[in-house]
């Protein structure tokens, strides 16, 4: 057995929605550094974001890198996830992994919650029903899509991505801190955390259908990545986790690159939990 070979992803593509955000940007160095070849899928693209912070948290420039595509896609509507596919300019027949990243989330510290963590009691149809339409919906439009493509190729690897919240409630005594910044009620909403357990089953799902094809469907569930988040929030959360701490976002790097590689061969349906000990309490 080759260990190094058993993890490179040399001349394989792979799809990343949501890779322009803060655990996208991660997952494509990451996957990119492995030797795949990346699609950076996300509703909005600011290359210079996502190059500017690869070179800040990495040290590295990849501006100048033929292994990174960008396409503009909005993965809740189907006809658009086919008109993207018509732009990619890599080969699909090459194309061997998919992480269904994309999520409506928001970073506690970084981004307006009032208009997101919605309390239980004042949540809308409306507002309950987006989280479905970013994180089962989404995943749905490109799993249709990319499963034909490895079914050619009879070989795939596709990772969805949950949550503790997925596994476990919220506890949301570690977001009372923040009520205090703003006259709304802050509340870790329940459609995140619906929609994060529902994507378990889907994964187990296409996981079983699709075996035959050789094609391999698991979920990775993170904990809390640490990003710049107020200092009662951190130890709030730090204070529930065994390891004392949120997770680097470069924590994520070598289990992602597990589940997407031949080191992972015999694994499918399965959920890989990264959380720093949080849900073994």
């Amino acid at each position: 057995m080759n260990i190094s070979k058993n993890f490179s992803l040399k001349n394989q593509v792979a799809i990343i929605t949501g890779g322009n955000g803060l655990l996208g940007s991660t997952y494509s160095y990451g996957l990119h550094e492995a030797g795949a070849k990346i699609i950076v899928l996300d509703k909005k693209i600011n290359k210079n974001k996502f190059f500017n912070f690869i070179k800040k948290e990495f040290n590295s420039d990849l501006s100048h890198s033929e292994n990174i595509e960008f396409i503009e896609c909005d993965i809740t509507n189907k006809k658009n996830v086919d008109n993207s596919f018509k732009k990619i300019s890599f080969d699909l027949n090459k194309l061997e992994i998919l992480i269904n990243n994309a999520s409506l989330v928001k970073q506690i510290g970084t981004d307006e919650l009032d208009s997101t963590y919605i309390p239980f009691l004042k949540m809308k149809k409306e507002e309950w029903e987006e989280y479905f339409s970013v994180d089962l919906t989404g995943t749905l439009h490109l799993c249709q899509k990319v499963i034909p493509y490895m079914k050619k190729n009879s070989r795939g690897s596709i990772i969805n991505i949950s949550s503790t919240y997925g596994i476990l409630s919220p506890d949301q005594r570690i977001y009372s801190s923040l009520n205090k910044k703003t006259s709304k009620e802050i509340e870790k909403p329940i459609g995140y955390s619906i929609s994060k357990s529902g994507i378990l089953n889907l994964t187990r799902f296409l996981a079983t259908k699709f075996a035959s094809d050789n094609i391999r469907v698991n979920t990775l569930t993170l904990g809390g990545v640490y990003a710049n988040n107020p200092k009662q929030f951190v130890k709030e959360y730090s204070l529930k986790t065994p390891l004392g701490r949120m997770a680097d976002k470069s924590e994520y790097i070598g289990p992602m690159i597990f589940l997407a590689s031949n080191a992972s061969s015999y694994m499918t349906g399965s959920n890989l939990i990264i959380d720093g000990g949080w849900s073994a309490w």
